[in-house]
């Protein structure tokens, strides 16, 4: 309780390195959630060094007794191999457990595993089918993704409006990469993307938007340049006519 508080401020002054101290008090007293939360300052080195080794060691034992966030945790440093060998099946069975108990996250990561074939044999119908499971509970990587299967048609019925209507829903929660992708099939930029309704202003914005995400700065610079020639643009050129299927998915093939 009190190391809740600390970590948010709540009622008390806010203090990491306090709440990494009754946190620890709990868990060495087997309090599961303790131990995940101190997993959790461990991982992100809040309150606490960071060390990869105390996190998996605390995300296990509140892993075992059945904590969801935990257990999709756990996965995560499986996933990438962090504080312990990395092994995708150990991910999966982990993001699966948690994700059986309704944690969308790990829904999500579910998703992501069938897509890539990633500890599991790939199946893109299993992989959309968890993707939607976490974007109705309002997981914005997981609506982007759903909204790439639609674009793509991997795994359901191929559609555009569909598409742009999660990429939307995920680009509203401040996703770069959706930003993009919805942005590029709001100004036709690209072969495939002009499949919906032309919109300069919302796809400049859009983009303009993504530029400014950390993990977006390599290709930054395209960024830019796209939404400041479309902020100006005063219509929208015709696209090709005739059937054309996209060539391309993945929406940072902006170069």
């Amino acid at each position: 309780m009190f190391g809740c508080c600390h970590d948010a401020g709540l009622g008390l002054s806010q203090d990491h390195a306090m709440a990494a101290r009754y946190y620890r008090l709990a868990a060495d007293q087997g309090l599961a959630e303790a131990q995940a939360a101190l997993g959790g300052c461990y991982d992100e080195g809040q309150g606490v060094p960071q060390d990869n080794a105390l996190a998996v060691h605390y995300y296990r034992l509140a892993a075992d007794q059945g904590i969801a966030k935990a257990q999709a945790a756990l996965g995560q440093c499986y996933a990438l191999g962090q504080g312990l060998p990395q092994s995708h099946n150990e991910a999966v069975r982990l993001f699966r457990l948690a994700a059986d108990q309704g944690l969308a996250d790990a829904q999500s990561d579910v998703g992501y595993c069938y897509s890539l074939g990633m500890g599991l044999e790939q199946d893109y119908y299993e992989g959309a089918r968890w993707f939607r499971l976490a974007a109705n509970q309002g997981i914005a990587r997981a609506q982007y993704s759903l909204g790439r299967c639609y674009f793509a048609g991997d795994g359901l019925v191929q559609g555009f409006e569909e598409a742009a209507r999660w990429l939307r829903l995920g680009a509203d929660q401040d996703h770069a990469i959706g930003q993009v992708m919805l942005g590029k099939m709001l100004v036709g930029d690209g072969p495939g993307y002009a499949r919906v309704p032309a919109d300069i202003p919302a796809g400049a914005k859009l983009l303009a938007r993504a530029a400014q995400c950390a993990e977006l700065q390599f290709a930054r610079e395209r960024i830019e340049a796209l939404a400041a020639l479309l902020r100006h643009a005063d219509q929208l050129e015709s696209p090709p006519s005739g059937p054309k299927q996209p060539t391309c998915v993945c929406p940072l093939c902006i170069q």
